[in-house]
């Protein structure tokens, strides 16, 4: 092999690696966003079965329902709280222990799902700022998870996940 045959050799090879390790970045992103969008829409799934656990005596005392703003609704928190953690086990496919199962289309069996937060703000709650720092004003739930996730060239990451659920996507949503 002459000079310039070296040359074009190691042209090649350093082309064939930057190829393969573009696709390996760009398969791992791919992987992180849209195991996010597949949380994300589980999240808010399990956040609207929340909704129906409505404490009707506090709802029923609304002044005026005429008033759009004055229409939001009253959760029982506590009931609220469970239906959604229970949901977000059947919608992430997780064990008890919140350990993600064969089914589960979240790849790290190892770890488990952490829910760091589910808040349920009525609306005698209101104003307020979320723990993530955003503003709300109307009947809400707040629901933070970390999912378990192995990374090529990273290795194991919790990844969070941030939804808030309101009573206007809710309503958006189910009069379609």
């Amino acid at each position: 092999m002459d000079g310039n045959g070296a040359i074009y050799f190691s042209v090649t090879m350093l082309i064939i690696a930057f190829v393969l390790i573009f696709s390996i970045v760009f398969y791992e992103i791919a992987g992180i966003v849209i195991l996010g969008i597949r949380v994300e829409n589980s999240t808010i799934a399990s956040g609207w079965a929340g909704f129906s656990e409505l404490d009707l005596i506090e709802t029923g005392k609304r002044l005026s329902i005429s008033d759009e703003e004055a229409r939001d609704i009253y959760l029982n928190k506590n009931e609220a709280e469970e239906i959604v953690r229970d949901y977000l086990k059947k919608n992430l496919k997780l064990d008890d222990n919140l350990f993600a199962l064969n089914e589960s289309y979240i790849g790290n069996k190892e770890k488990p799902v952490v829910i760091e937060e589910i808040t349920i703000y009525n609306p005698d709650d209101l104003p307020a700022t979320t723990s993530d720092g955003t503003n709300i004003t109307r009947t809400t739930i707040h629901i933070r998870l970390l999912i378990p996730k192995d990374i090529k060239g990273v290795g194991f990451k919790y990844l969070p996940k941030s939804e808030l659920v309101d009573i206007d996507s809710f309503i958006a949503e189910h009069q379609k």
